[in-house]
């Protein structure tokens, strides 16, 4: 690890049925690395147009700040990731995205960063604009509470709850 402190932001993406215990999970193990400055409101983003809530998901938005490298910090979202399986013993769905790296520009098969979809999913910019406002779009000079002004409207998401929640362990 360097001895300089770094901010991120990190997507958190998880079934609804289940999602909050395990939010809560993955936070206390990141929490563990660093510290968790912020996190956004909690959405409820519906797979379907059914918008049946048995297949909707969670996601929310979190600022991180540690001493860890891009890479480390890679392997950290990629090792608390984990995809679903089909059948009786279903695992739960966990999808995490490193949306931006200080103010690095990265363009690598493994990772690009900021996060090519950060400015065009109208619900991460919601939600990455209520962990860092501030946070200046290296590439578009704006920051995020700017480019969130002039976003589309999440059609597909509703409120669900306050991220704070997560973080009182």
């Amino acid at each position: 690890m360097s001895s300089a402190l770094h901010n991120s932001l990190i997507s958190v993406t998880l079934d609804l049925m289940g999602g909050e215990e395990k939010a809560r999970e993955l936070l206390h193990k990141i929490s563990e690395c660093g510290e968790i400055l912020n996190v956004s409101s909690i959405y409820k983003r519906y797979t379907s147009d059914a918008k049946n809530d048995l297949s909707a998901r969670i996601e929310f938005v979190l600022r991180f700040e540690t001493m860890m490298s891009v890479e480390q910090h890679l392997h950290l979202v990629l090792s608390l990731c984990d995809e679903g399986s089909s059948g009786l013993v279903q695992r739960s769905h966990v999808e995490m995205i490193l949306l931006a790296y200080d103010d690095m520009i990265l363009m690598s098969p493994r990772l690009t960063l900021p996060y090519p979809q950060l400015h065009t999913d109208a619900l991460i910019i919601r939600c990455a604009a209520e962990a860092w406002g501030q946070y200046e779009h290296p590439i578009y000079q704006k920051t995020l509470s700017e480019i969130s002004k002039t976003a589309r409207t999440a059609r597909d998401a509703e409120f669900y709850k306050q991220g704070k929640s997560l973080i009182d362990f």
